[in-house]
């Protein structure tokens, strides 16, 4: 059976090891993890029980990684994942992070869909809220839930886009289209869309 015959401290990094079986290098790991799994000089081990503290490490190493990453901006489950398969972990890996972070609550698409649409809605209509929620990898169910935006909200916040975009320019018809366009863009609906855009057409008979 394969022995462990070296746990040298690395020398850039002095909370990872490298491990020794048999007398030739086998792996770097972290030293925690090492000592949690019970592995020292000497002892016998199998391949399996090697490529078990590899995986602890690993992440070990993930888990500290997507920490510092969501401390800074709060993330969706999705972008966590894509951020740790960009660093070089495996997909075995981000899953077990991910759902570790899941469990503790620190990654909550629900939450971060929530706090997406109030830090938006003053810029942006539901349907563009929804659409982003989506790509940002919250699901169907959520992103529809919490892209609702209040109608005097909404409407609000056209008004204000609008006020923006027409300053300066004339109430013809070419101009209101394009105003049509631009808050379409935004995301807004036809009912919000069509108020806003109504009051300039007043404003120019």
């Amino acid at each position: 059976m394969p022995k462990v015959t070296k746990l040298e401290v690395q020398k850039s990094n002095k909370g990872r090891v490298n491990v020794y079986v048999d007398d030739e290098f086998y792996c770097g790991m972290e030293a925690v993890t090492a000592l949690a799994v019970g592995l020292k000089e000497g002892r016998e081990v199998t391949t399996l029980q090697l490529q078990s503290a590899i995986f602890d490490s690993e992440v070990s190493v993930a888990f500290g990684k997507a920490v510092d990453y969501i401390s800074r901006y709060m993330k969706t489950s999705r972008q966590l994942s894509q951020y740790l398969l960009r660093k070089g972990f495996s997909q075995e890996v981000c899953q077990t992070v991910v759902a570790k972070l899941l469990d503790y609550g620190y990654v909550d698409d629900a939450r971060y869909a929530q706090l997406y649409t109030e830090q938006n809605n003053k810029s942006k209509g539901a349907r563009r809220i929804k659409q982003e929620l989506l790509a940002k990898g919250v699901d169907k169910a959520n992103a529809e839930l919490y892209s609702q935006v209040d109608g005097e909200q909404a409407l609000q916040s056209a008004t204000n886009l609008a006020q923006k975009y027409m300053k300066g320019k004339s109430c013809d018809t070419p101009t209101l289209v394009k105003l049509q366009r631009y808050l379409a863009y935004r995301g807004f609906d036809f009912d919000v869309i069509n108020s806003v855009v109504g009051n300039y057409r007043n404003f120019d008979e």
